[in-house]
């Protein structure tokens, strides 16, 4: 695409006035056909030209010069209309590369109008075990267990701008199991995220309602939460509490027979360039002591920061060694869904107590109680096309720490991203 035919589509889009803007470039002429164009643009500062005084609008554009033009776009979407807007949106989602490159951060906004957008994703899952003391087997009916089994979820969100600093969002949720003894067990949709989210400032934020919370790196809980969050400080520091119920996982029963809610400080550092530090403590306000502490790290190093090493270790105040929970593992690799042919692989080393503080993990262990279990889980991730996503998980070598011998487990995820 020639630069004069971007620059007359960029005036169009941003409705840019200036008629008496100056032009700052010796090779465009006023009997050029794009000249007031060209012109208003440089005036507002949209388009620049070369050190030599000249524009080259003859010559075809790069994509990095056009997420330039975009990318100075972006801040004026409080003075265009809503086509204009939306245009600029989709313009902003096909240069999103190009901007992070330049340092703009863009999410995907091919979906946005105006201050609303929606975003979504969907999954397919295939989980089983290789023996018939299947670990997914149903207790009601012992008759006819499966060796396999099959789910999918679909996910939307929706996400208000309410104004600078505050959004609502709104997440529906719906899933369902089947296999060869499928009841009706689909899952209605529902509302499993609404929240809204104030900024204070560029250093605290504060989140309100049904949203998520991850504790250390997901060793302990990953999984929905009732209550509000808080925020302060910058990406290389930050401090966040929470108060209110966790929503999944054995400590959330408690909570919710008891009427009992928790507390979490978390403590987030970057350490230089590559390391990751995390370090928290979480207060059951139950009739029972639940506290717990822990910490985790990880380090992302080598060419292109592809090698990961990371761990987490959690413990109940209260009790010794049969109280605590550890994860470690190695990687390689840089997967990222929206870019096709990006991989990577991990191998973890998991060994929880007999009362582990493991009520929610990350990670989709088959030990229903999340405790008294060794072993190693293998995941590869592979991005066959843009939002389009495989994920492998197997678990291998498994036990209870009296020895107890688990059955292997594998998993396989299609993952689609909208």
């Amino acid at each position: 695409m020639k630069k004069h035919l971007a620059v007359l589509a960029a005036t169009a889009v941003l409705g840019v006035t200036s008629a008496f803007a100056a032009n700052p470039f010796s090779d465009v002429t006023p009997q050029d056909w794009a000249y007031q164009a060209v012109a208003q643009l440089a005036a507002q500062g949209v388009v620049n030209g070369y050190p030599d005084g000249t524009f080259k609008g003859q010559h075809n554009i790069t994509r990095y010069e056009m997420a330039q033009m975009v990318a100075k776009a972006l801040v004026r979407q409080d003075r265009v209309d809503a086509e204009q807007n939306a245009i600029i949106n989709r313009l902003a989602n096909e240069f999103s590369a190009e901007l992070n490159n330049l340092g703009v951060r863009v999410a995907t906004l091919e979906n946005k109008v105006g201050n609303f957008a929606f975003t979504g994703d969907a999954r397919l899952r295939y989980q089983g075990s290789h023996t018939k003391e299947n670990l997914y087997v149903n207790d009601e009916d012992t008759e006819s267990p499966r060796l396999s089994k099959f789910d999918y979820r679909a996910r939307v969100q929706f996400e208000a701008t309410v104004n600078d600093n505050t959004k609502a969002v709104v997440r529906l949720s719906t899933e369902k199991e089947f296999g060869a003894n499928d009841k009706d067990n689909t899952t209605a949709a529902s509302v499993d995220q609404v929240y809204v989210q104030h900024n204070f400032g560029k250093y605290a934020t504060a989140t309100v309602g049904r949203q998520d919370l991850v504790i250390g790196s997901g060793l302990t809980y990953d999984g929905a939460f009732e209550g509000a969050q808080a925020t302060v400080g910058k990406d290389k520091l930050n401090a966040t509490v929470s108060y209110g119920y966790m929503v999944d996982g054995d400590l959330a029963d408690r909570s919710r027979e008891e009427n009992a809610q928790t507390t979490s400080y978390q403590v987030n550092a970057k350490l230089g360039k590559h390391v990751d530090a995390k370090g928290y403590y979480v207060q059951y306000h139950g009739d029972k002591s639940e506290n717990y502490f822990g910490g985790a790290v990880d380090t992302h190093f080598g060419p292109h920061s592809k090698v990961w090493l990371g761990g987490e270790y959690s413990r109940y105040e209260a009790l010794g060694a049969a109280g605590e929970g550890w994860t470690a593992g190695i990687g390689y690799g840089k997967y990222d869904i929206t870019k096709p042919g990006t991989w990577s692989t991990k191998a973890q080393y998991f060994r929880l107590g007999e009362v582990a503080p493991v009520t929610s993990p990350t990670w989709n262990l088959p030990d229903i109680s999340n405790s008294n279990f060794r072993g190693w889980l293998g995941t590869i991730d592979y991005a066959v096309a843009k939002n389009v996503g495989v994920t492998l998980n197997a678990q291998l070598r498994s036990k209870n720490l009296d020895g107890y011998a688990l059955p292997d487990y594998y998993r396989a995820e299609l993952n689609y991203q909208f």
